[in-house]
């Protein structure tokens, strides 16, 4: 099952709960075609129903995504890492290459826990009033790259994920993206999309990520 662009669509839309008419209505898809959607959405464990009502004798389903959800990723380690530290010991550079590399045939598991790894973990270490360069200089604390910054783009050389990995023809730094995304989101209340369009994947030298604000 993949995550096409209609389904991300819904998925980005699921920040607040949602009926099968109301997410209808706003992508202009029929409700067949959303309920369909949201059945394989809900087996890859990115939407839930949050609640149902009884409304003329029908059930009213209303659907939320899960990104944002911790426990979702890590149902019993939650609490544990909450209160995680991170330091320089490698554990959390070790973390990122392990799961990406056993995880290339995964992309939508891997941007998922991105997503949630910088939402509710990494955007508490990024200034609020500059988020851009404040992942720069994460990214760097953290001993993931050295990094440039421009208008809505971050360049990372010496990529900690994938410097030195084989050319496959496509990026590797899904998580890398889904990080991004979750501090971005976190910090600005707004929904962007980053896009890695330049990797050791794609047989260049340095990552670039392209942010799109939504």
């Amino acid at each position: 099952m993949q995550l096409d662009g209609k389904r991300l669509e819904i998925v980005n839309l699921l920040s607040k709960p949602m009926t099968t008419s109301e997410i209808a209505k706003s992508l202009n898809l029929s409700k067949s075609t959303v309920s369909h959607h949201l059945k394989i959405l809900q087996k890859l464990g990115l939407v839930k129903v949050e609640k149902e009502e009884i409304e003329k004798n029908f059930i009213k389903r209303y659907y939320v995504s899960t990104l944002h959800t911790p426990e979702m990723i890590f149902p019993q380690e939650a609490k544990i890492l909450a209160g995680f530290r991170f330091t320089r010991d490698g554990f959390f550079r070790t973390l990122i290459r392990n799961l990406t590399v056993y995880n290339l045939e995964n992309p939508i598991l891997l941007k998922k826990v991105g997503i949630d790894v910088g939402y509710h973990l990494l955007s508490l270490k990024v200034e609020v009033d500059d988020v851009i360069n404040g992942i720069a200089n994460l990214w760097e604390d953290l001993g993931l790259g050295d990094v440039r910054t421009g208008s809505n783009r971050i360049k990372v050389y010496d990529c900690y994920t994938c410097s030195g990995l084989d050319e496959i023809g496509k990026p590797y730094c899904k998580l890398d993206e889904g990080i991004i995304e979750g501090i971005l989101f976190k910090n600005t209340g707004r929904r962007h999309e980053v896009i890695e369009t330049k990797c050791w994947g794609t047989g260049d030298n340095y990552c670039l990520f392209e942010i799109n604000p939504l």
